[in-house]
């Protein structure tokens, strides 16, 4: 009885082989074809360049069908994959489930279903599905660069509109608002790590006969030219802005009022040796006063400000062109 059902298996095994339209193939371990059934026979006859499987594969199916080689383990077969085969190097590649089994002789079993393809309508309709979403993609990729590149502009703008707000737009320093703000922020410094902080108010004096004598573009050169040279001269960590008219503050963070005089004396010196063209002929200087004050503990940045703005007063009083020093209610150091 066992051997009729044995015969059967067989006869069976061999018919499903012969009729199947399914590629059967033993392999050796390069993929070469040591023996087929009828339907793969076939497509080898046809093409005999086409002497392994791998030449039947797309080129990503071959690394996927390498991969599956490399995996399966003796005496057992792998789990199935697909696979796109071409049953000539010009058809359609087809979609195959496939299956290979390691022998012991370490012979490879190969086996591949073919997998329904779409008819035509379906495969048409998924090349046109295909071309539309590359469209959107590009369209999609287009449409990111230029919102990228809006929000460069974007930031861009916002920069420079920063920049205008804090910005005198005459000389290129920093404008009242802005210094204001920074002389509470480095009062507030100053206060937490007990360090020193001095400002100096600066005017450039007879200002108004620069304005009648020479005109008004020369006095925007001027105050543009002073403003350069006094930004030079102070320290990165310094804030230089224009405080309103022909007038300057500094603000000098960690500075006693000894090392601000000091500064303020070299300032006066500097702008004193400038000199302006008004024609081939014409020349002249101008000079500045200087008022310095130190700020004090629980001071308020008003507080200093109308003591060095004193200190200045006091300069324009004592001729111009001076330094002078607020030290206390009764006493300011005159540098003139």
């Amino acid at each position: 009885m066992s051997e009729s059902i044995e015969h059967l298996i067989a006869v069976a095994a061999r018919l499903v082989v012969e009729q199947t339209s399914a590629l059967i193939a033993l392999l050796d371990v390069d993929g070469n074809v040591l023996g087929a059934n009828p339907r793969l026979r076939q497509i080898l006859a046809t093409h005999p360049e086409m002497g392994t499987i791998f030449a039947l594969l797309e080129p990503h199916s071959r690394r996927r069908f390498q991969s599956l080689l490399m995996t399966v383990r003796p005496g057992n077969h792998s789990e199935p994959v697909m696979l796109n085969m071409s049953e000539t190097p010009t058809a359609v590649p087809q979609s195959y489930r496939t299956i290979v089994a390691l022998t012991a002789s370490e012979e490879y079993i190969f086996f591949a279903e073919l997998i329904a393809p779409l008819d035509q309508n379906a495969a048409e309709e998924y090349i046109q599905i295909t071309s539309q979403l590359a469209t959107t993609t590009r369209n999609l990729q287009k449409t990111s660069h230029e919102l990228a590149r809006k929000q460069q502009e974007l930031e861009a703008a916002l920069s420079h509109s920063e920049y205008l707000a804090r910005t005198d737009d005459l000389t290129g320093v920093l404008n009242r608002r802005s210094m204001m703000l920074l002389l509470g922020q480095e009062r507030d410094r100053a206060r937490r790590y007990e360090s020193p902080l001095s400002i100096l108010m600066m005017d450039i004096d007879y200002f108004k006969h620069v304005n009648d004598d020479y005109g008004h573009m020369m006095g925007d050169h001027v105050l543009r030219e002073c403003a350069a040279m006094l930004r030079r001269s102070v320290r990165a960590s310094d804030h230089l802005g224009r405080y309103g008219g022909e007038e300057f503050l500094a603000i000098l963070p960690m500075t006693p009022a000894e090392a601000a005089v000091e500064l303020a004396q070299r300032l006066n010196h500097e702008v004193a040796h400038m000199r302006f063209f008004a024609s081939e002929t014409i020349n002249f200087r101008v000079t500045i006063s200087i008022g310095v004050a130190q700020i004090r503990d629980h001071e308020t940045p008003d507080h200093v400000l109308i003591r060095a703005d004193t200190a200045l007063y006091q300069a324009k009083a004592r001729g111009r062109n001076c330094v002078v020093l607020w030290q206390d209610e009764e006493m300011l150091d005159s540098r003139c």
